[in-house]
């Protein structure tokens, strides 16, 4: 397989596998309460994917690309979807975006410790940045209501437990490649099809 054709197809899998759940987690909330905020539950499936794909493909750019795919994947699967959402989607992905980078610079991201702490500053600069973006540049009421205070209240309380979702999410990613990752490569090199039919088949469910 071509490296092009496999950024591509490894793009197009995890976004749609991101998307899927986020579109499915998100429909789910309306009909049954869960025991935590689902800002916490999406966090940490958007970290599991974004740092399974970014550790199994070190590239930069491919974890915006994911988020792009994720969106749009989203934004097709729920009628009655908010900007907001979207925002949250892109948003997450081009703050992991940088933090991959930065962290790569540092080979962090080859070690667990390193790459919690990635995880703990991203998780919670994204939390910030979405609550006031929200805010005060998409003047969504919402959070407008909440004033600077009620913002900050909630970019360190719901933003810590999803904070430490992230962390368990970036080193389960971890754990996972590491024992994976040869498999992975197997399934890339030795059945191109089938990885290709899946990526497909993930896209257009």
């Amino acid at each position: 397989m071509s490296k092009k054709r496999k950024i591509l197809l490894t793009v197009v899998l995890f976004g749609s596998v991101w998307g899927g759940l986020e579109a499915l987690v998100s429909a789910a909330s309306q009909e049954v309460s869960f025991v935590m905020p689902r800002s916490v539950i999406l966090a940490f499936i958007a970290i599991v994917m974004l740092t399974s794909a970014r550790l199994l493909l070190p590239k930069p750019g491919t974890t915006l690309a994911i988020g792009l795919v994720a969106s749009g994947f989203k934004l097709l699967s729920l009628p009655n979807l908010l900007t907001c959402q979207i925002a949250a989607v892109i948003g997450q992905a081009a703050i992991l975006e940088i933090a991959f980078g930065l962290a790569k610079n540092r080979k962090w991201l080859d070690r667990p410790a390193p790459l919690a702490v990635t995880m703990v500053v991203a998780s919670y600069l994204n939390s910030i940045t979405f609550g006031f973006s929200q805010a005060y540049l998409f003047r969504n009421e919402f959070w407008l209501d909440r004033g600077v205070t009620g913002l900050l209240n909630w970019s360190f309380g719901t933003g810590s437990a999803a904070a430490l979702a992230s962390v368990i999410g970036a080193l389960l990613a971890y754990v996972l490649v590491h024992r994976r990752k040869e498999n992975w490569e197997a399934l890339i090199e030795r059945r191109t099809t089938a990885f290709v039919r899946s990526a497909i088949a993930i896209s257009l469910c």
